[in-house]
């Protein structure tokens, strides 16, 4: 039910005016205290590691709160940090996405052809965007990289008769 919970949060607090999607967030602070815990231990012990963040449809969006969370409370870690999604839906707003993109965090989000999922929440409905970089597996099965602004030339471009289910379940390696 917390994918269908649409409704923009105040979140996070440092960052005024950001919000992003009230159900995709309760769902990470149900888990984040133990999360945002074990890997700041995780990153201390093995202070060379990377802290990579990664996640498939609504654990893509969460990761994402992740990587802004775990950035704002811990900023020496943010150099660490990488952020890797699979069909992710759009989770904030048009200022949340100007934090994710001026992180300098590597930020790539696969969209594998008609998958429907990265465009929901629908822009006539609610202002969320994404952000970082998406790699498209187009139609044709070919790589196009998009970043901010560009995305029209990505998974943007399709008409929404061309979003589908099937494609959601079936990125390689998942």
């Amino acid at each position: 039910m917390q994918d269908f919970a649409i409704s923009p949060t105040s979140w996070p607090s440092d960052i005024s005016g950001s919000n992003v999607v009230s159900g995709f967030l309760s769902g990470y602070l149900v888990a984040s205290p133990l999360v945002l815990q074990n890997v700041v231990e995780l990153a201390t012990q093995y202070p060379s590691c990377r802290i990579v963040a990664t996640g498939h449809s609504l654990g893509g969006s969460r990761a994402s709160l992740f990587v802004a969370d775990l950035t704002l409370r811990y900023p020496k870690l943010t150099p660490r940090v990488y952020l890797y999604t699979y069909g992710q839906a759009k989770c904030g707003n048009q200022v949340f996405s100007q934090y994710m993109d001026t992180l300098g965090v590597p930020i790539f989000r696969e969209v594998n052809r008609g998958d429907i999922a990265p465009h929901l929440p629908f822009e006539n409905e609610n202002p969320y965007v994404h952000f970082g970089t998406e790699a498209w597996v187009n139609l044709s099965n070919q790589t196009v990289f998009c970043k901010t602004g560009e995305y029209g030339h990505c998974s943007a471009s399709l008409s929404p008769t061309a979003y589908n289910l099937a494609d959601h379940s079936t990125y390689k390696g998942l």
